[in-house]
């Protein structure tokens, strides 16, 4: 029981191992899998108790954290009294509170459920000023479709967002949810739009993932990326024409044994085929240089939530109630270790931003002591900054100039577009700030100064171990899991659902123990075998 509860990630095959090495004995692998499952209900219930017990764990939990929130979607079962329990929302209120500070950025995606029942979880991921994940809302849904969606953002936006204005949504083109998202900007035609406001960003990934899939190239789809990441228009242009010709080249030999009538459409996919293939992606949702009013603050990916997907991948077999009790306990991990590294710079009137700031600032003001500049305003602060050459080749080079504005509002532009996207002054700013006695530190936006980072990770999560363990198992239940969501017999073959990303960004890994973790070796081949003799052998033989 120790052995698995301190190690999550302590697999059949490594309870196998080690009973052939502890005990001289061996055992199946689907006996170690029972035994696992055994611990899981010991600590957590059974799966369709926590079905049952999550409802009472959930108004627990609400009960003693304030601002907390919790709701659940039912359907009437033929048995009086009883519900199949198909969806289930939660939001912490340390979290809630914790995300007003946080930049207005919420990175959403799912991940589903390995248990005994098929489910999806689907998770809203705040980004504080250190770009650290924030844990904001949770939902167990039976899959990811229009509806689920929609029940879980509309949960978000009430409990969650609220009042904020201009909050935007990264996430992948999942068709379900675009279209959740676009019934709560315009609503359905009989009730108004709930969150009109809401702006929606595409990941970058994703976008070279549906790339890959279309041109089947990745040196073409790494230059498809850098056009996403580009901030300056003059690159812009360059790499979308770059690619339109190289892409051109690549179908040519497709179109080769075609037939020469073809229609104007065909004949603009030819001649054109990456202009022809993102004609109905507004640049908006995917280009960092079209972003609206840096919408984005420079997150341009849901990696932020694939992160805490990965944080659950230990968690997502277990009973609901343990799932919940995971991330709950998780979330306090957070917020205690985080508010003590913010609160070390409170003390210090030298330092204004939190550490990922300070230390961007830091580079580019080094760097803006290489700029040249010139002021060519009359009553505007507007200077051209002359940038260094970063060759530093040749004997007559070109040095790349930009104009910078510092405006009387206590705003700054510069046409390399960093300010406005990225909330921060860029180099040219800050070298255009020191010719004009100026403090670069007033174009940085609040939500990266240390206060920001106090006030995010300055909550209490309340524990709900006082109450009890919620593991009853009641021989007639209130609620119950849907029988057409269990799963079948046999072993899952695989840990994840590969995607079009895991092969667009595939490349030869190096093999992980699970047993030490090292790289190089799997657990047959560790060098922690050879520790034990020939007396630890098992009656395989193996040692």
């Amino acid at each position: 029981y120790g052995l698995i509860m301190d190690n999550l990630n302590y697999e059949p095959k490594m309870i196998v191992r080690h009973i052939e090495q502890t005990y001289q004995y061996n055992i199946s692998y689907l006996k170690a899998w029972r035994a696992k499952q055994k611990v899981f209900e010991m600590r957590f219930g059974t799966y369709e108790a926590s079905y049952d017990n999550l409802p009472q764990m959930l108004s627990y939990v609400v009960a003693r954290n304030p601002g907390s929130f919790y709701d659940t979607y039912l359907v009437p079962t033929v048995r009086r009294g009883q519900s199949f329990l198909l969806r289930a929302f939660f939001c912490l209120g340390a979290c809630v509170r914790a995300f007003q500070y946080c930049l207005p950025v919420l990175c959403i995606d799912g991940t589903f459920l390995t248990g005994r029942y098929k489910g999806q979880i689907l998770t809203a991921i705040g980004v504080d000023c250190n770009h650290q994940i924030v844990p904001v809302a949770f939902a167990f849904v039976e899959n990811e479709n229009t509806e689920s969606w929609y029940w879980f953002l509309e949960r978000v936006k009430i409990h969650v967002v609220a009042a904020r204005p201009d909050v935007c949504l990264i996430s992948d083109r999942h068709a379900g949810l675009l279209q959740a998202i676009m019934k709560l900007q315009v609503g359905n035609g009989t009730t108004p739009p709930l969150w009109p406001d809401v702006q929606n960003r595409w990941c970058i990934r994703h976008m070279g993932a549906n790339f890959f899939d279309h041109f089947k190239n990745k040196e073409l789809k790494d230059l498809f990326k850098r056009l996403c990441t580009q901030n300056q228009q003059r690159k812009f242009n360059a790499l979308w024409q770059m690619l339109d010709q190289l892409t051109a080249e690549q179908v040519k030999a497709r179109a080769a044994g075609t037939s020469s009538s073809q229609s104007a459409d065909a004949r603009a996919s030819l001649e054109k085929p990456f202009s022809h293939w993102i004609r109905g992606a507004p640049k908006e949702k995917w280009s960092f240089l079209y972003d609206t009013n840096g919408m984005r603050y420079g997150i341009q990916t849901t990696n932020h939530a694939e992160c805490f997907n990965m944080v659950m991948r230990c968690c997502r077999g277990f009973p609901l109630v343990g799932i919940v009790e995971f991330i709950m306990y998780g979330c306090m991990k957070y917020f205690r270790e985080r508010y003590m590294a913010a609160t070390i710079n409170m003390s210090n009137p030298q330092i204004q931003f939190c550490t990922r700031v300070t230390q961007y600032m830091q580079d580019k003001i080094a760097k803006a002591r290489q700029h040249r500049v010139i002021s060519t305003g009359t009553r505007e602060h507007r200077f051209e900054v002359l940038c260094k050459d970063r060759t530093s080749r040749g004997i007559r080079r070109d040095r790349v100039v930009q104009e910078s504005l510092i405006r009387a509002d206590g705003t700054a532009r510069c046409t390399c577009m960093k300010p406005k996207l990225l909330h921060l002054p860029c180099s040219h700013v800050i070298a255009a700030c020191a010719e004009s006695g100026l403090q670069p530190g007033v174009f940085v936006s609040p939500y990266f100064s240390k206060e920001a980072a106090t006030s995010t990770w300055g909550h209490e999560i309340y524990g709900i171990g006082i109450v009890g363990p919620f593991i009853t198992d009641r021989e007639v239940k209130t609620y119950v899991p849907d029988p057409a969501a269990k799963k079948g017999k046999g072993r899952r073959q695989t840990r994840r659902i590969r995607n079009g990303m895991d092969e667009s960004e595939a490349s030869k890994a190096q093999k992980r123990c699970s047993q030490c973790g090292a790289l190089g070796h799997n657990y047959k081949r560790c060098p922690q075998n050879a520790i034990h003799g020939d007396a630890d052998a098992g009656p395989s033989g193996n040692p």
